[in-house]
């Protein structure tokens, strides 16, 4: 929905700050092509991007956007780096939070379906918010912790686009940033009085430590005034909002990383649509004829092709063929074709899932380059995370239930570089060797991809130590008991030859271990 409402007037509430104007054309960029150019519905954002030419006819126009298409490496990409996010679990979540993991937004979204999102959004438009609220009581003044359990309440998690925090502020106290004030802007669906459908209108939700007051704005003598319309105190004393950022933890701070890769798609698409449209005029050879018999208006006669037809020419200077393009300027647009998408190749994530092959070490730079990325990605996630799970315990009164371990434990064993069957027979022999643990040896073949990212390196090492200490003890229990006390045996001592001197002295009388003579 475009909103017509002044951005620029610091005295109305739908003021923007100055950042997030300059972001906006490439947010649009960005969700044109995450949508294929399908923003509005009926490919309504490809006439944006693909201009109706000089004295084109409106028909021909129509037809070229129909035979247009768009190819979706940006979004394939962004979930393809969402995907290397998508590995994670609970550490230590309040009480509540585990309880309603599996509806963490009263929509049925999971904590990991809810949070894959949430990644998908800050790759797209370098950051998200995600603000943390309560479900409203009947009596918000004398409800406390002991009745929001009675009465099923519990905190939920709001997913907030970029677009739609149009205004906030900041201040440092002691080197750490509070956020005073955000403005977020909500297009909702509002039933029309004169009929039985609905109408769309933006509203406006100032929040603050403590409140959250909502606004809109009408029109009245030709000037915009804005009206209050409700205002809710919360049990936070700040703004229960966190931003999740892909390449920095400042408050609505960072720039947009695909915007070069969205770029480079309506450059590609643009150039299909070229070829497409030549290729399309040049499809049929055009046929030629010299020396055509006119008829008693002067007129050649009409041109038929088809079976069982035939062509009069004169006996002399008649000719008749078929005229096609040379394929220069074909040939030309797709190598142009194939050069974007190269670079629209670098720019994506196509050699991870094999999209075109690529040598080992292209694969290897290009993993790395990646890696450090992700990297910075993940330590964004685990903070933006950590301050989520406290908001959400302070508003179920659950902060005594955290520790210093909770959050989520993150594996990114998936942008490091598998291991070979060299590397893994090199980490056999360490351990035999007794220079490194059993479980160094696991970590390893887990960061490699032997093993699989979500198992657990401890309990693994526990239960090798319970299997061991259990084959022992069944191997000791098999073994033949020893020997009394003061007795031989052929398996403790050798039988000592008879000397020359001994011959026809009789031996001693001996016993076995089972006790016979």
């Amino acid at each position: 929905m475009h909103v017509v409402h002044p951005t620029n007037d610091p005295s109305l509430v739908s003021y923007h700050r100055p950042e997030l104007v300059s972001l906006l054309p490439g947010l649009e960029l960005a969700l044109d092509c995450w949508n294929l150019l399908d923003t509005d519905g009926r490919g309504s954002s490809k006439a944006k991007y693909l201009l109706q030419e000089p004295a084109e006819p409106k028909s021909a126009y129509t037809a070229r956007l129909h035979r247009s298409t768009y190819t979706p490496i940006f979004r394939d990409s962004i979930r393809a780096y969402a995907g290397l996010l998508s590995r994670f679990q609970l550490a230590d979540p309040p009480p509540s939070m585990e309880e309603h993991a599996t509806n963490v937004d009263l929509q049925g979204s999971s904590v990991n379906s809810f949070w894959n999102r949430c990644d998908e959004f800050a790759i797209r438009d370098g950051g998200v918010f995600v603000m943390v609220d309560i479900m409203p009581g009947t009596d918000l003044e004398n409800t406390n912790f002991l009745d929001e359990q009675k009465d099923g309440r519990h905190p939920y998690l709001i997913l907030i686009e970029r677009k739609d925090v149009i205004n906030w502020s900041v201040e440092y106290k002691n080197g750490r940033e509070y956020i005073r004030h955000a403005t977020i802007r909500q297009v909702k669906s509002v039933p029309n009085p004169k009929g039985y459908g609905c109408t769309l209108e933006p509203y406006y939700y100032v929040v603050k430590p403590g409140s959250v007051e909502e606004f809109v704005l009408r029109k009245e003598d030709g000037k915009w005034v804005q009206v209050r319309t409700d205002i809710v105190q919360t049990s936070v004393p700040i703004v229960p909002i966190v931003w999740y950022g892909a390449s920095t933890s400042r408050f609505a701070q960072g720039d947009l990383p695909m915007n070069g890769l969205a770029e480079l798609s309506i450059q590609h698409y643009q150039m299909r649509s070229d070829l497409t449209e030549l290729l399309h005029k040049c499809a049929m050879p055009v046929p030629v004829r010299k020396g055509a018999p006119t008829g008693p208006d002067g007129r050649p006669a009409p041109l038929i092709l088809g079976p069982n037809t035939a062509v009069d020419l004169p006996a002399e200077g008649g000719e008749f063929n078929f005229a096609e393009p040379s394929g220069k300027s074909i040939e030309r647009h797709q190598a142009e074709v194939e050069h974007v998408e190269g670079l629209m190749d670098r720019s994506g994530l196509n050699f991870l899932y094999g999209a075109n092959i690529k040598t080992a070490t292209e694969a290897n730079l290009r993993a790395s380059q990646v890696a450090s990325q992700v990297a910075s990605l993940v330590r964004n996630k685990v903070s933006s995370f950590n301050s989520v799970m406290k908001l959400w315990a302070a508003y179920a009164g659950e902060l005594g239930s955290l520790t210093p371990e909770s959050g989520i434990a993150l594996n990114d064993s998936l942008i490091n570089r598998p291991i070979d069957p060299s590397g893994i027979a090199q980490l056999v022999n360490l351990y035999n060797a007794n220079l490194i643990s059993n479980t160094t040896v696991l970590n390893e073949l887990q960061r490699g991809g032997v093993l699989d990212p979500d198992l657990i390196i401890d309990e693994e090492v526990s239960r090798i130590e319970k299997e061991k200490a259990k084959a022992e003890a069944k191997a000791a229990a098999m073994a033949p008991p020893n020997p009394l006390p003061g007795t031989a045996s052929a398996d403790v001592a050798p039988a000592r030859k008879r000397s020359p001197k001994s011959v026809g002295k009789t031996a001693p009388v001996t016993q076995d271990p089972l006790g016979k003579p």
